[in-house]
C-alpha cells in the first residue's frame, strides 16, 4: 500500500503550476479572484507611489522658489508656474486678499489689514483646501484595504473547499492514505497562499500609504499657518 500510494505520488506535478493546473475548478476561480485581488493591488501600489513621488518633488520645487520670498506677491510671481498643492496655497491667500480689496474698494472701506472675521474666513478657506488635497491624496487608498481584508477571507474559502475535497477522497477511497489526501491538501496550501500573497503587499502598501497622507496633510497645514504668519509679519493682519 505504501509502495502504490508513493507511485501515485510521483506521477502527481508538484511544482506550483502544475498544483494550479491539476486544482478542482472551485479552486481555480478561487486563485484567478486571488490573482485579480494581486493585480490590482500592484496597480494601486504603483499608481500612488507615483502619485506621492510628484507630490514630493513638486513640494522641493516650492520650497526652492519660495525661499528668500518675504511678500506675498514675490511668492506669488514666484511660484506662478509651479503645479503644487503648496502653490495652491499662496494662490488662495492672494485671491482672498484681492477679493477683499475689490470689496473695499466698491464700498469705500479703507482697511489696511484684516479683521478677526476675516481672519477666520480666511483661515477656513485654508483648511478646506488642505482637507480636500488631503483627501484627494488618500483617493482609492482604501482599496488597499478592502483587497487586504478581503484576500486572506477568500484564500481561506479556498482552504476550506479543499479540505472537504481531501474528505471527500476518503470517503471514495475508504481510507485515509496519502493518494487520497493530497489533491485536497495541496488546493488548500495553494489557496491559502494566494490569497496571503495578494493580502500581504496590500496591507504593507496601506499603511505606508496612509502614513504619507497624514504627514502630507501636516506639511499642508504648515505651510498655510506659515503664508499667515507671513501677512502678520507683512501688517496685513
Amino acid at each position: 500500500m505504501i509502495q502504490g500510494d508513493a507511485g501515485m505520488a510521483e506521477g502527481v506535478d508538484a511544482s506550483l503550476l502544475g498544483l494550479i493546473l491539476g486544482a478542482s475548478p472551485e479552486t481555480k476561480v478561487v486563485l484567478l479572484i486571488c490573482g485579480v485581488f494581486s493585480l490590482l493591488s500592484w496597480y494601486l501600489i504603483f499608481a500612488k507611489w507615483w502619485e506621492f513621488r510628484g507630490i514630493g518633488a513638486s513640494a522641493r520645487v516650492f520650497e526652492q522658489a519660495v525661499a528668500g520670498r518675504k511678500s506675498l506677491e514675490e511668492r506669488e510671481q514666484a511660484t506662478a508656474m509651479i503645479r503644487s498643492p503648496f502653490a495652491d496655497l499662496i494662490r488662495t491667500v492672494a485671491g482672498f486678499l484681492g477679493d477683499l480689496r475689490t470689496a473695499n474698494a466698491q464700498q469705500g472701506v479703507q482697511r489696511s489689514g484684516l479683521s478677526l472675521t476675516q481672519l477666520e474666513a480666511l483661515t477656513l478657506a485654508l483648511d478646506t483646501q488642505v482637507r480636500a488635497e488631503s483627501e484627494s491624496a488618500a483617493r482609492r487608498i482604501p482599496w488597499l484595504a478592502t483587497i487586504a481584508a478581503s484576500a486572506p477571507l477568500l484564500g481561506l474559502f479556498g482552504t476550506v473547499l479543499g479540505i472537504m475535497q481531501s474528505f471527500q477522497g476518503i470517503a471514495a477511497g475508504g481510507s485515509s492514505n496519502i493518494a487520497a489526501v493530497a489533491p485536497g491538501i495541496a488546493d488548500a496550501l495553494v489557496a491559502t497562499a494566494a490569497g496571503l500573497g495578494a493580502a500581504i503587499p496590500a496591507v504593507i502598501a496601506y499603511n505606508i500609504f496612509t502614513s504619507r497622507v497624514e504627514r502630507f496633510e501636516g506639511e499642508l497645514e504648515r505651510a498655510a499657518q506659515a503664508e499667515i504668519s507671513s501677512l502678520g509679519r507683512e501688517g496685513r493682519l
